[in-house]
């Protein structure tokens, strides 16, 4: 999960890049399935389609509220 106040294309990059070190690091979970979770207080609507074509969930912060901003059809990534 990568939690940002104002979410930017380089949050994708910044996501992907510590999702595949993640098993190099925790090697206790190299069987476990992995997803990728971006979570903004801002994120524009382009940013947000480009992380779900990427298979990471997107949510949102707001007034103190975590709240999944996924469609229906989702199909999520795991890496």
């Amino acid at each position: 999960m990568e939690v940002k106040s104002h979410a930017r294309e380089e949050s994708i990059t910044q996501l992907k890049s510590i999702l595949q070190r993640f098993r190099t690091f925790f090697p206790e979970h190299k069987d476990k399935q992995l997803y990728g979770i971006l979570v903004a207080v801002d994120m524009s609507l382009d940013l947000r389609e480009k992380t779900l074509q990427e298979g990471f969930y997107v949510a949102r912060i707001h007034d103190q509220v975590f709240e999944l901003d996924i469609p229906e059809n989702f199909q999520p990534q795991s890496y």
